[in-house]
């Protein structure tokens, strides 16, 4: 997640703050430091949980294949997989993105792996999945597609 978005939520914590203990009910006569910073740090905290969330990117490959966010890839339909660098995910994802492909990605993160689907029942071509560490991901799929080929 990027720095600035903490910036962004400490403008936001300072007014709601501000707002709460001089505009709430009651409080016009009788603000006190202690409410302030209360209200500051509950702020603070409910800014921090909801930024953690909306920048967490959940991708898990187990032996059963590959799962980003809420979507899921059989490890049996899993084709081959290749690192893309900032510039070649940026291509793939610009004037080269096919409608039909499934994507997992986060802005923040430039880099990011291209999985081809090998399921004949599924239009979709292509995933792309957003990773800071695109070479280990490859690498994890590589081991999932071996470890099925062997079976």
């Amino acid at each position: 997640m990027p720095w600035w978005w903490w910036v962004v939520g400490a403008v936001i914590a300072i007014p709601t703050t501000e707002g709460v203990v001089v505009l709430g009910p009651e409080m016009t006569n009788h603000p006190s430091a202690l409410l302030a910073i209360g209200c500051l740090v509950a702020t603070v905290l409910l800014e921090a949980a909801f930024l953690t969330m909306l920048g967490r990117s959940d991708v898990d490959v187990d032996d059963s294949g590959i799962r980003a966010g809420r979507a899921t890839l059989a490890a049996n339909h899993l084709g081959r997989a290749r690192a893309l660098d900032a510039l070649s995910a940026h291509r793939l994802l610009g004037p080269g993105l096919r409608a039909d492909a499934e994507l997992s990605l986060r802005p923040w993160i430039k880099t990011a792996v291209q999985i081809e689907v090998e399921d004949d029942g599924d239009r979709t071509p292509y995933w792309v999945v957003a990773t800071r560490r695109p070479a280990e991901l490859v690498t994890a799929l590589d081991n999932v597609r071996r470890a099925k080929a062997e079976l």
